[in-house]
């Protein structure tokens, strides 16, 4: 979030509401992806009760430039 802003509430009242709609479609929790380098953001998924998980990997594989991309609309 920018942090102009940070500290009124809306990331939690965010949050809060991703649960909620969580929680209507029968999910047992909720995922966050957030690099090492955002610290702040880490501190926040603390304080609303996240935990951290073991890291995962993954593997990003480049769009040759004469492919198109099956995602997107032609």
């Amino acid at each position: 979030m920018d942090e102009t802003y940070r500290s009124l509430g809306i990331g939690k009242a965010l949050e809060e509401k991703a649960e909620e709609l969580a929680r209507n479609r029968g999910c047992d929790r909720l995922e966050v992806h957030c690099h090492s380098r955002r610290v702040d953001a880490h501190r926040f998924y603390l304080r609303q009760g996240y935990e951290e998980s073991p890291k995962y990997f993954f593997k990003a594989i480049p769009l040759a430039a004469t492919s198109r991309n099956p995602m997107k609309s032609p």
